[in-house]
């Protein structure tokens, strides 16, 4: 995937007057950290050396130093991670750049390929205990399988917590037994408190004929943590591979769960699709309730830009024989504030002298991991072909627009992801959230001044004079020292002239 540049801000900047009042209310930022619980984490890594309080370090097997950054932001703002390597220049990082695997609860999984080795990397933000009080964020190298696992190539790891300090990262390895006649599927578990790879001799299939089917043309796109001991392998066509009891050595069990049967289909009869799933349906889990999303757009072709679309959201357990739908709303149900827009005048229609979000370019849905809050990301453009995005908040629970921020998607030519994750919350009180995201100022400046453009088009008259006066000052400040240089130049000529006429 190539890197996406990607640029936030604060997302009080951009909040309508309702949907503030209604997210102080909230109160979604972790009081005892400062960081909110979740956040839109960039899949793809800056390459910086700046740093802050969450930056955590080590090193790989040959001894290169690796260090990771998190810089946090309210969702709908978009935060990112950056790597830094000493002594390595960007051009020295080989591709793909530094990408996130999988994360879940205080852990992310990443991985940075240097020289064209593959290194993977698991950053906690609560850290392993010292003995000490405070705990800083920790990182640490994941070892490769030995013998070497064909599977572990593919990177299609999940990431387990285990309880607040430690972890389990899985993969299933699939292979044809030519005896048997069969696919044979194993599970690799490592785990941090061993800090080793255990290898089970065969996993148990719970799988129908249909399931069969879909399971045979899996392809993981993600990977969720479903409960305390499951984890699932999303394909956002067919299915979710879940892999529960990994922590029985003798018989971990693999089931199938497939997508609702009611979602839109964008596959042509052989089951191949129109568009990538990714623009159209995502998979999130909180705990163990997995959710589904889906945008059903009136024309797929053009997302939107005037036409309708439909939002559903479906939730499961696993327990559950099926899913069950939660909600359905369409675009022209959603209510936006009025003061979106001073920064989005595309949204008015005309006709009805209302905002609408219809009229947007959507290009990816993500659903919030946070409990019962409903919340529904959607990135969108103006036009197409625009270097800024929007990411824009729904409340599905109210049919709202809470939220917008900007990113920029300038340098990018593949979907922009995004992932819905909580790790800032388990952040411990002695790291503190008093930072300034060295990618933010540019957007955000440009933001203030279209947004006190507006104030000052709605008749602000005593700001208008205040400015006015303020420019004045600063104008005569500029100008005073040009004027005594004229006048001193002048008064130099005038001698000189005066000299010569009397010499």
């Amino acid at each position: 995937m190539a890197a996406l540049s990607t640029v936030s801000v604060r997302s009080s900047i951009l909040m309508g007057s309702n949907a503030a009042a209604a997210a102080a209310t909230a109160g979604s930022t972790s009081a005892r950290t400062g960081y909110p619980d979740s956040v839109l984490l960039k899949k793809t890594a800056r390459i910086s050396g700046d740093r802050n309080a969450t930056t955590a370090a080590c090193r790989t097997l040959d001894g290169q130093a690796v260090a990771v950054s998190f810089w946090i932001a309210d969702p709908p703002d978009v935060s990112h991670f950056s790597v830094h390597c000493p002594g390595m220049e960007e051009g020295d990082f080989s591709n793909p750049p530094p990408f996130i695997i999988a994360a879940e609860g205080a852990f992310v999984l990443f991985c940075v390929t240097l020289d064209g080795s593959d290194h993977h990397f698991v950053y906690s933000a609560r850290g392993i205990p010292t003995g000490k009080k405070k705990n800083k964020p920790s990182l640490h190298l994941l070892p490769d399988p030995k013998p070497t696992v064909q599977a572990f190539e593919s990177q299609q790891f999940g990431i387990l917590p285990l309880g607040d300090e430690h972890y389990a990262v899985a993969f299933i390895d699939h292979r044809w037994d030519s005896r048997g006649n069969a696919w044979v599927y194993r599970s690799y578990v490592f785990s941090s408190k061993t800090k080793a790879w255990r290898r089970n001799t065969k996993a148990l299939l719970h799988l129908s004929e249909s399931d069969c089917l879909l399971f045979d043309r899996h392809a993981s796109s993600k990977q969720v943590a479903v409960g305390a001991s499951s984890l699932g392998w999303v394909d956002l066509l067919r299915g979710i591979i879940l892999l529960s009891n990994i922590f029985d050595e003798e018989r971990p069990v693999i089931t199938y769960i497939p997508l609702p049967a009611g979602k839109v289909c964008i596959t042509d009869k052989h089951g191949n699709p129109h568009y990538a799933p990714e623009y159209f349906c995502d998979v999130v889990c909180y705990d163990d309730l997995i959710k589904f999303v889906e945008i059903d757009f009136e024309d797929p072709d053009c997302r939107a830009n005037g036409k309708g679309w439909k939002v559903s959201t479906w939730n499961r357990k696993v327990s559950w024989d099926d899913w069950s739908k939660h909600r359905t709303i369409d675009v022209s149900e959603i209510s936006v504030d009025p003061t979106y827009s001073a920064l989005l005048p595309c949204l008015l229609d005309d006709k009805k002298q209302e905002l609408e979000l219809k009229n947007l370019f959507f290009l990816n849905p993500t659903l919030s991991v946070s409990g019962d809050d409903d919340l529904l990301y959607m990135l969108a453009k103006v036009d197409e072909g625009d270097d800024t995005a929007w990411v824009a908040a729904v409340d599905m629970k109210h049919a709202a627009l809470q939220a917008l921020a900007a990113v920029s998607t300038q340098d990018s030519n593949a979907i922009p992801m995004y992932y819905a994750r909580a790790f800032p919350k388990y952040y411990i009180n002695n790291i503190t959230s008093d930072m300034e995201n060295p990618a933010q100022k540019d957007i955000s400046d440009k933001l203030q001044q279209a947004r006190s453009n507006s104030n000052d088009s709605g008749g602000n008259l005593q700001k208008k004079m205040r400015k006015k006066k303020q420019a004045r000052v600063v104008n005569r400040r500029v100008e005073q020292p040009f004027l005594l240089y004229f006048i001193g130049c002048v008064l130099v000529a005038i001698i000189v002239k005066v000299f010569c006429h009397l010499s």
